[in-house]
């Protein structure tokens, strides 16, 4: 009877642990991330935005159905963009890119892991879906349980006077006027002050491929989960200017002065033939008047 006591708590006690540790795995599979960089528009253009995650612990891949809010200034919600799937590489220091159609344009190098659009996000009071990124001031929040210190989002970043949940705002997004994003400067896994850990970073010049063994120390961004560093171009102008339309006055003008020197060559010819006329007739009446009796 003790025997079969033993048995069944055994038994109970392993599915007990087998079930803490599979809900534990569950749990760690998105919650150990950080909000790496934010960029709210390139060169001229305002709607080449992204958004980019870094796993401070490995195993980060399960994203799916998971949330990315923003913010504006006054702490009014604008956008929800929800992970459709998951991502594949889960080393610590991956990196996860969510980014606008224009950005996918207007790079060498690799795309976003994720487009924003109406089929993942959601605008409210007046945001725009498709470039949720909002300018200059405002906040990114990304949700879910968190890693580390309780808390209730795993991480955000507010920037140019928007509500801080960490410390108080970063500088406030630059727009399309630079080429810089705002960046994170470590890979800690609990946020501290945004206006500390934050800062102005210049985008890379050149594409470059992260190594496994660099993916912690390599901060350069906008990077995306097959660990390619992305370069962005800067969106081509149209070529040629605004078309001029041709010098009418002056063409009529030439063409009135060819019309009169015309006209004058051709009275000057009248008048040379008629003077010649005029010459032969009085010659022929000289003759026939001398040859009378």
């Amino acid at each position: 009877m003790r025997t079969l006591l033993s048995v069944g708590l055994a038994i109970c006690v392993s599915v007990s642990v087998l079930v803490v540790r599979q809900a534990g795995v569950a749990e760690a599979g998105f919650h150990c991330m950080r909000i790496h960089a934010v960029m709210g528009g390139f060169s001229s253009n305002n709607n080449i935005q992204y958004v980019e995650l870094r796993m401070a612990l490995g195993g980060q891949t399960f994203l799916s159905g998971h949330t990315i809010q923003f913010f504006d200034a006054t702490n009014t919600l604008k956008a929800t963009f929800t992970f459709p799937s998951n991502v594949a590489n889960g080393l610590t220091g991956e990196s996860t890119l969510i980014a606008t159609s224009e950005f996918n344009s207007n790079v060498t190098g690799g795309a976003a892991d994720f487009t924003f659009s109406g089929a993942n996000t959601v605008g409210v009071n007046g945001g725009d879906p498709l470039h949720p990124v909002q300018l200059t001031g405002g906040s990114v929040v990304f949700q879910g349980i968190t890693c580390g210190t309780p808390r209730t989002v795993v991480d955000a970043v507010a920037y140019g006077g928007g509500t801080a949940l960490f410390g108080s705002a970063a500088v406030a997004l630059p727009g399309s006027g630079t080429a810089q994003s705002l960046r994170l400067a470590n890979i800690n896994i609990n946020p501290a002050d945004n206006s500390t850990e934050y800062s102005l970073q210049n985008v890379p010049v050149a594409v470059a491929t992260v190594l496994p063994a660099n993916l912690t120390t390599d901060f350069n961004t906008p990077r995306n989960n097959g660990r390619s560093v992305i370069k962005l171009n800067a969106p081509v102008a149209p070529v040629g200017g605004v078309a001029e339309a041709p010098d009418l006055t002056s063409s009529a003008a030439a063409s009135s002065a060819g019309s009169d020197r015309t006209m004058q060559y051709a009275i000057v010819g009248v008048l040379a033939a008629a003077a010649m006329t005029g010459a032969a007739g009085w010659y022929v009446h000289r003759r026939r008047a001398a040859q009378l009796p």
